[in-house]
């Protein structure tokens, strides 16, 4: 991750959230720079629905319920109501043929004015990532190496 480009307000997505909860390297040294107050991570109530889902399938419900709930209680992660973003990632989902979650994230940027956090670039987003920056008006970053 390049860590000088991460300072203030960050809009989460769902996979950054799923490498937090899994102490991954990179979930690690995000949390080190929340915890540093570094960043301030935002997320949507829709990307830690997701990010329960995909952690249910890798450890259950039980287990992925109690990671994630403690992530959320810790008070350092703005957790917005997708409801307050719905329109904005309407408008994403109909421009852009990307995942209505991913567009809840675009939408969480867009609305506070924060770079967009994603685990990595997929290939399907690399065409259309100018237009995507564009339409946010800030930056998509990229937890994973290589991005």
């Amino acid at each position: 991750m390049r860590r000088r480009l991460l300072e203030g307000g960050i809009a989460l997505d769902r996979s950054v959230l799923v490498e937090v909860v899994l102490a991954t390297e990179g979930g690690e040294e995000l949390v080190e720079m929340i915890l540093d107050d570094i960043v301030t991570p935002y997320t949507t109530t829709l990307n830690v629905t997701e990010a329960l889902y995909v952690l249910c399938r890798l450890l259950g419900m039980e287990e992925a319920e109690k990671r994630v709930s403690l992530m959320v209680d810790s008070g350092y992660f703005k957790v917005v109501s997708s409801d307050r973003v719905g329109r904005l990632a309407a408008e994403c989902k109909c421009l852009f043929p990307i995942s209505i979650v991913d567009c809840h994230t675009l939408a969480l940027a867009k609305r506070y004015s924060v770079p967009a956090l994603f685990y990595r670039l997929e290939r399907r987003l690399k065409p259309m990532l100018d237009d995507l920056r564009r339409w946010v008006g800030s930056e998509m970053l990229f937890l994973g190496e290589g991005q």
